[in-house]
């Protein structure tokens, strides 16, 4: 078998990547070429950041497919979870969620958002810095914890907050990746304390399924709704089920959503030019109550768009393959880890000219293919909350620049960084208004 070349440490590689991972998938390609092959913990992964590769893998038939270290992962996230899914259980789980995030379920959430971003940015201090991300942290959860499990209670999110995030806290990639720090260790372990977060959080659901099952009607929410549906041959979701589908929605909406409206706040505070054309667009096209007309704006939705182009929370996404598959000249066996180099394919040159400019207008100028960007991955494991995602940054970022006076204490530069399992920035982003 012969793969692409590539970086043959992983100790090294791993460590290059948790320090700079933009950097170190940049320069593999820039020194390896493309396909070039990354060494991981979950063995090796061909990546490719180039559009006809990326063509290649997200065409062929999913079943070709099962995801990237299901077993080593499954004890820790859950055997359940849609991420971990292959084949016809992750078919069906997405299509059981699927309607959630769309359409005129989609747009039920917006005063959701709205209000959540009004009641959070509202807080924001005069002539004192404030960390933007916290901000932006507590609004993603404060809307997933209302849109996704319908807490309307305050004191009931505030439960659910803490919990959240100290499950959150206690996750951690060294026992995610060797199973041999998997040990209780008295208690005393990093394993330890995150069965106790995982626990706890186990019950206070375990409490609020009881209390949506005894309701004579069905709620909005995406956790009533999750509850009320049915397989194909009639059978609900148990309680784990529904447990680890609530798990995975709250943690991959909260942490990216929050890092993609820091990002996004930060590039356009650094540039004038960018901040006056979206100011004039939000004053001059969009009442502030009307989230749909916010949500329609062109340049509002460049800005995103060139965000997440920038900075995709995801730098790479992976696949394991059940099947052999040719790519771009290589004869991969099934086994094989095969990647999507997403930072690779939004810095290529040719595609997005001075790639490392924040330029929203690229946007405006053209389309771009499902393989040319895709900060939401592609193909059938694309994000499901993507959609859902973009409409909640849309209404965020017009809530934060109706702040007066806003600005950034420093716009000096500031890099990627691992935060958890996804990327955000590595230096704390502050501002200031007034």
């Amino acid at each position: 078998m012969k793969l692409p070349a590539g970086p043959r440490n992983t100790l090294l590689a791993t460590a290059r990547y948790l320090r700079d991972p933009f950097g170190s998938l940049l320069r593999a390609a820039d020194r390896f070429g493309d396909p070039y092959t990354w060494p991981t913990f979950l063995g090796k992964l061909v990546i490719t950041g180039d559009p006809e590769g990326i063509k290649t893998l997200l065409s062929a038939d999913p079943d070709v497919y099962q995801a990237l270290g299901a077993d080593l992962l499954g004890p820790v996230i859950g055997r359940n979870n849609l991420i971990l899914l292959s084949g016809e259980r992750h078919e069906a789980m997405r299509k059981m969620q699927n309607p959630q995030f769309h359409g005129a379920r989609l747009r039920a959430y917006g005063q959701i958002i709205t209000r959540a971003a009004e009641a959070h940015i509202g807080q924001w201090p005069k002539e004192r810095p404030f960390p933007v991300q916290e901000t932006m942290q507590a609004i993603s959860l404060d809307v997933i914890l209302q849109a996704v499990l319908g807490l309307s209670d305050p004191a009931s999110r505030a439960v659910f907050r803490d919990a959240v995030l100290s499950m959150i806290a206690a996750l951690k990639p060294s026992f995610m990746f060797l199973p041999a720090l998997r040990r209780p260790m008295l208690g005393w372990s990093a394993w330890a304390r995150f069965g106790r977060q995982k626990a706890a959080i186990a019950a206070l659901f375990g409490k609020e399924l009881a209390a949506r099952r005894a309701r004579p009607d069905v709620g909005e929410d995406i956790l009533s709704l999750m509850v009320a549906s049915r397989r194909e041959d009639g059978s609900p979701l148990d309680d784990d089920e529904l447990l680890e589908q609530m798990v995975s929605l709250i943690g991959a909406g909260h942490e990216t959503t929050a890092s993609a409206l820091t990002w996004a706040l930060y590039h356009i505070q650094r540039d004038a030019r960018v901040k006056g054309r979206l100011l004039e667009e939000l004053s001059g096209s969009a009442a502030p109550g009307d989230p749909e007309a916010v949500t329609r704006l062109p340049y509002l939705d460049a800005v995103c768009s060139e965000a997440l182009r920038l900075n995709p929370v995801a730098p790479l996404v992976g696949r394991t393959l059940r099947q052999g598959l040719t790519l771009e000249g290589y004869e991969l066996p099934a086994g094989v880890s095969v990647g999507i180099g997403i930072v690779n394919v939004h810095r290529r040159p040719e595609l997005y000219p001075e790639p490392e400019q924040f330029r929203p207008e690229r946007f405006l100028e053209r389309a771009y293919s499902a393989f040319e960007y895709l900060p939401f991955g592609g193909g059938s494991r694309r994000c499901l909350g993507a959609a859902f995602a973009v409409y909640e940054m849309k209404l965020v970022l017009a809530t934060a620049l109706r702040t007066e006076g806003l600005r950034l204490v420093t716009d000096a530069p500031v890099r990627a960084a691992l935060r958890n399992t996804t990327v955000g920035p590595a230096a704390t982003i502050e501002m200031a208004r007034g």
